[in-house]
């Protein structure tokens, strides 16, 4: 059956201090008394950087005899299991896993540990919150919360953190949770929003026989991670391979075509934060040489033509994006993203910049000032 779901919005009633904090004090008042619970999850969540929406369907079990907290949430990709002390980040594409200890990675971010830490945040910071008139699933009846984390404007455009919830009021559990933000990326003028949207059913609270996680054994067939090999980047004073790249109409270019140019290689894709964070100066280059012998070639292997396009708008990228394909990433050795080739007028190397900082900007920016002397 399709869940139904109706938001009366249309009648908000600002809730006191008191009684909004009832609700979520509740909340956490319940799950800490909870010794194991297993649950089923959805989740739908948009990048920070493009339009793409993602969605997950899990198998969710969290337990914390002792005080000694373990989970284990299955997801349609990947697993991750944490004993208490190492989280073990399972693959299935490739039957291989990685060990962390750090416990709030993966899966955590999408799960109901997540959420009762953003209300117990919420409570601490003594901020405001909105009672809406009770939400109605299924003909069965919610407590309707929304609450915000952070509203004001910043130059000129609203930067905000705005959770909604859904509370079983007599499970005191929660049903739905929704996030919604908009902001920018520290020190830039790069805009974002993030959204995510998850569905939290059939709880089955301190069952006779929990699973213990800290004896869990992993399937034979999985094996560790290799960790990647380092292949060092080009050096200083080699010839540009000549692989073709590929305009976004599939044109094909030759690099050699741009010779007697200083020429800035950005490798990137759309998810990468440090990808964004290099735009604003980017385009800064890109205005201040534009009438010099000077070309910024920035090289998207991994996203659709329709997908690039969108984010190059989104983003107001003033300079031009190339396709290409895996051979070039390998001859460029392109591990990791954003990466940098400053190369000068001959078509040889002048340097290399892997990722992307302030301090690497203004490095940049005084090479290409010697460069385009």
């Amino acid at each position: 059956m399709k869940t139904k779901i109706y938001l009366f919005s249309t009648l908000i009633l600002l809730m006191s201090a008191s009684a909004y904090a009832q609700i979520l004090e509740r909340v956490l008042t319940n799950f800490n008394k909870i010794q194991s619970v297993s649950y089923n999850s959805t989740s739908v969540n948009k990048d920070f950087f493009d339009d793409i929406y993602h969605s997950d369907t899990l198998k969710n079990v969290v337990n914390k005899q002792n005080g000694n907290l373990t989970y284990r949430f299955i997801g349609k990709k990947s697993e991750n299991i944490y004993d208490g002390g190492k989280l073990f980040s399972l693959q299935f594409s490739d039957s291989t896993y990685r060990i962390s200890s750090n416990s709030e990675s993966g899966h955590y971010y999408e799960s109901l540990l997540y959420v009762i830490n953003r209300i117990e945040g919420f409570l601490k910071k003594g901020k405001k919150a909105i009672q809406l008139k009770d939400s109605v699933v299924n003909d069965k009846s919610y407590a309707h919360l929304r609450l915000a984390m952070m509203d004001t404007i910043v130059k000129n455009k609203p930067v905000f953190t705005h959770l909604t919830l859904l509370v079983d009021k007599n499970t005191n559990l929660p049903y739905y949770y929704r996030n919604n933000s908009k902001g920018f990326i520290d020190g830039t003028n790069t805009y974002i929003t993030a959204f995510d949207e998850y569905r939290f059913t059939d709880y089955l609270v301190n069952p006779k026989q929990a699973e213990d996680l800290t004896k869990l054994l992993l399937p034979t067939y999985f094996i560790l991670e290799k960790p990647k090999v380092f292949v060092p980047l080009l050096a200083k004073g080699t010839v540009l391979p000549e692989i073709p790249i590929y305009n976004l109409d599939g044109e094909k270019i030759q690099l050699s075509a741009f010779k007697g140019k200083v020429l800035l290689i950005n490798f990137t894709l759309n998810g990468c934060p440090h990808c964004v964070n290099a735009i604003e100066t980017l385009n800064a280059f890109q205005e201040r040489y534009k009438k010099a012998d000077f070309e910024i070639v920035t090289v998207n292997h991994s996203d659709s033509k329709e997908a690039i396009l969108k984010y190059d708008k989104r983003f107001d990228i003033k300079y031009a994006t190339y396709k290409c394909d895996a051979t070039m990433l390998k001859q460029y050795s392109v591990q990791s993203f954003p990466l940098f080739y400053l190369v000068d007028r001959d078509g040889k190397i002048n340097s290399a910049y892997s990722g992307f900082s302030a301090k690497i900007g203004d490095a940049m920016a005084q090479e290409l000032k010697q460069l385009l002397q």
